[in-house]
């Protein structure tokens, strides 16, 4: 004879462990006489003298629906209101029954990194363009820098005239 013990200082007094039991006894408060059953994905637990397999998704993952936060899920039962098991992903949301492409945020984000390239790439150009006149102004040429300075002078135009608020927003090829 074996006793299954469950832990009756949960509220859903999930099982915790067996034992042998000694045909002559009763079991304890804490313990039944009845073997659980074991389903993947679920814990049994006493109630009412027997046992019942509730929803068990412990030390998995769940997602905040709202901030996409992971959270590792410490409860037996169902995963509580305003959380998911699925995964989010980059530029998602949550529709109601799954994360769905949020195409919006996909979009400012590409708008955003197109101001900050085009940002990045004209202070590459006057950069290059300060040292290129300073070479010039000196009159400390070695090779083509004149040459160099329009295309450089050409390129930082072409850079203002970009678009970057376009998703679709194509930069020029920089001078060699």
């Amino acid at each position: 004879m074996i006793n299954y013990y469950f832990d009756e200082t949960d509220e859903l007094k999930p099982y915790t462990h067996e034992l042998e039991a000694n045909d002559d006894t009763l079991p304890p408060d804490n313990a039944l006489r009845i073997s659980p059953v074991f389903k993947e994905g679920y814990c049994p637990c006493e109630q009412g003298g027997k046992w019942i397999l509730i929803e068990d998704n412990r030390e998995k993952n769940a997602y905040n629906i709202e901030t996409k936060e992971t959270v590792k899920i410490d409860y037996l039962g169902e995963i509580k209101q305003g959380f998911t098991l699925l995964e989010p992903f980059e530029f998602c949301k949550w529709d109601g029954g799954k994360w769905v492409k949020d195409k919006v945020a996909e979009n400012n984000a590409t708008i955003e990194h197109n101001q900050f390239k085009k940002n990045s790439l004209i202070n590459e150009a006057n950069e290059k363009i300060a040292i290129i006149q300073d070479v010039i102004d000196l009159d400390m040429q070695e090779s083509n820098e004149e040459e160099q300075l329009k295309k450089w002078k050409k390129y930082r135009i072409l850079l203002t005239r970009v678009d970057s608020s376009d998703v679709n927003a194509a930069f020029p090829e920089k001078p060699e």
